[in-house]
């Protein structure tokens, strides 16, 4: 057997990295916790409403895409991350046109205030 036809075995692989996964798993629990339950609870919610499939499916990913994007807030205003869970499922219960129409409504009277 020749020299150039042996390789290194995994030069590249570095063991480690399932360590780095797993602590990167660990840090962002919270979030994709909460974003994986409003997300399977929407999808049973619009599905069980006799909603057709991809549109419940779109609903749910609105849902932890909503539920994901409060857990800025919620670090902002000093609350647990771990509140995410609890609003993400009530966003999910309550649906994503619920909720659009209520974040609509509260930007209306800001902008009001704001305007007069």
């Amino acid at each position: 057997m020749s020299s150039y036809n042996v390789r290194p075995a995994m030069p590249a692989k570095d063991p480690n990295n399932w360590q780095q996964l797993v602590n990167l798993m660990a840090s962002i629990w919270p979030q994709l916790y909460a974003a994986c339950l409003a997300f399977g609870l929407a999808l049973a919610r619009a599905l069980h409403a006799g909603g057709k499939p991809v549109k419940s499916l779109l609903e749910a990913v609105m849902c932890g895409c909503i539920t994901l994007a409060l857990v800025p807030v919620l670090d902002h205003f000093g609350l647990s991350q771990n509140l995410a869970v609890a609003f993400g499922a009530a966003i999910a219960f309550l649906g994503v046109e619920w909720f659009r129409d209520r974040a609509a409504a509260a930007a209306e009277r800001l902008l009001k205030r704001w305007i007069k």
